[in-house]
């Protein structure tokens, strides 16, 4: 049986993007919900176990806090993935 990990919902943008982390392999995905979906996995973790979804707080203690070289290649890159894209 393959290992199931919930992931927590650790940022969300006015523009409706979303980071999302789990705790147990430490992977990391940017989401955008439809009509707009995009999907971007910062860090695979455990690409074997199943990835579920529940929500916390941006910043939560147990979670790390959005990392801004992410956001910063992003914007590098041409993606204005929460609106702070100069």
């Amino acid at each position: 049986m393959r290992a199931q990990h919930p992931m927590r919902r650790i940022e969300r943008w006015a523009t409706g993007g979303e980071e999302w982390w789990c705790p147990a392999c430490g992977r990391r995905l940017l989401l955008r919900w439809p009509p707009n979906y995009a999907k971007l996995v910062l860090d695979p973790g455990d690409e074997r176990a199943g990835h579920t979804g529940a929500m916390a707080v941006a910043g939560d203690a147990d979670g790390p806090r959005p990392d801004p070289l992410w956001r910063r290649w992003l914007a590098d890159n041409g993606i204005d993935w929460d609106g702070t894209a100069a």
